[in-house]
């Protein structure tokens, strides 16, 4: 059998991916629901607050990822620019609502409008996107740091952070989606409510795909280790040492009295077999 390291032992990026689209798209759905609720004179509020919640919600996830903190402390920049992120996504709806109010008007008038609804958002505005963004952090950021703490115990912690993520978002979107459905919108067959909607099953599939892939590859790994234990692997060892149990690639090269045995640390272990630990390459003769 070849000695190449199973792939659930490098980290996977696209479940980082998936969450950030994920929990973007259900900040948009249930910000479109809830002003939905609140102006339910505005047909066209839903896509107006949805859609740049939307990109801002998935740069607010990339920058809570941003380790950079602020000098001497260890607050982070992520963090305290999502004040910044809030404040310019409630100053985009307001300009995007305004400058859309009425269905005539030159696009002189139209730019004007936004420009006054932006500066209103932000700061008038801010009896709503303060409370926003208190109740974006607790449902969302709250994971997310939690997510970003299993990270530092390894693979494996990074994966079930991701997957606590990926439920976190799944649950506030089949919220949205369930009040979509209630009645209490408005216009229940608008394409502004099939937009929200759609956001809603995009971050339920995203989200349940996080969690099913954060375990499936936590449950491969285990497995694997539990083979190279029986001595099923070739390659592959798993030595215990005072801190462990180590998962070791042993890779002979060279021809004769030349062969050397390189070897390698995969994954520091727990003990169910679990990545507890970043690799830590070394090599001996």
């Amino acid at each position: 059998m070849s000695a190449v390291v199973p792939a659930s032992f490098r980290s996977k990026k696209s479940l980082e991916l998936m969450n950030m689209v994920g929990v973007g798209a259900s900040l948009a759905a249930i910000t479109g629901v809830v002003f939905s609720l609140l102006f339910r004179t505005h047909q066209t509020i839903p896509l107006i607050t949805a859609l740049p919640t939307l990109i801002f919600g998935m740069l607010w996830v990339r920058l809570l990822r941003w380790e950079k903190t602020l000098p001497g402390s260890e607050i982070r920049w992520g963090w305290l620019l999502s004040i910044v992120l809030a404040a310019a996504n409630g100053g985009v709806a307001a300009g995007l609502l305004l400058s859309f109010e009425r269905s005539f008007g030159t696009i002189t008038d139209r730019i004007g409008r936004f420009f006054i609804g932006l500066f209103a958002g932000v700061t008038f505005g801010a009896i709503a996107w303060i409370p926003g963004l208190l109740a974006t952090l607790f449902l969302f950021g709250v994971p997310i740091a939690w997510a970003q703490r299993q990270a530092k115990k390894g693979l494996t912690g990074q994966e079930r952070g991701e997957g606590i993520v990926g439920a976190s978002s799944m649950a506030i979107a089949m919220v949205a989606l369930a009040l979509t459905f209630s009645g209490a919108i408005r216009d229940a067959v608008s394409l502004e409510t099939l937009f929200v909607r759609f956001l809603a099953t995009i971050s339920v599939v995203l989200g349940g795909a996080a969690m099913l892939t954060a375990r499936q590859r936590d449950q491969e790994r285990q497995r694997f280790v539990a083979a190279v234990e029986r001595g099923e692997v070739e390659h592959f060892r798993v030595d215990t040492t005072d801190e462990g149990k180590v998962l070791v690639r042993v890779v002979s090269q060279g021809q004769g009295y030349r062969v050397r045995d390189f070897e390698e640390e995969i994954a520091a272990l727990d003990s169910d077999g679990a990545a507890v630990n970043k690799p830590v390459r070394v090599a001996t003769e």
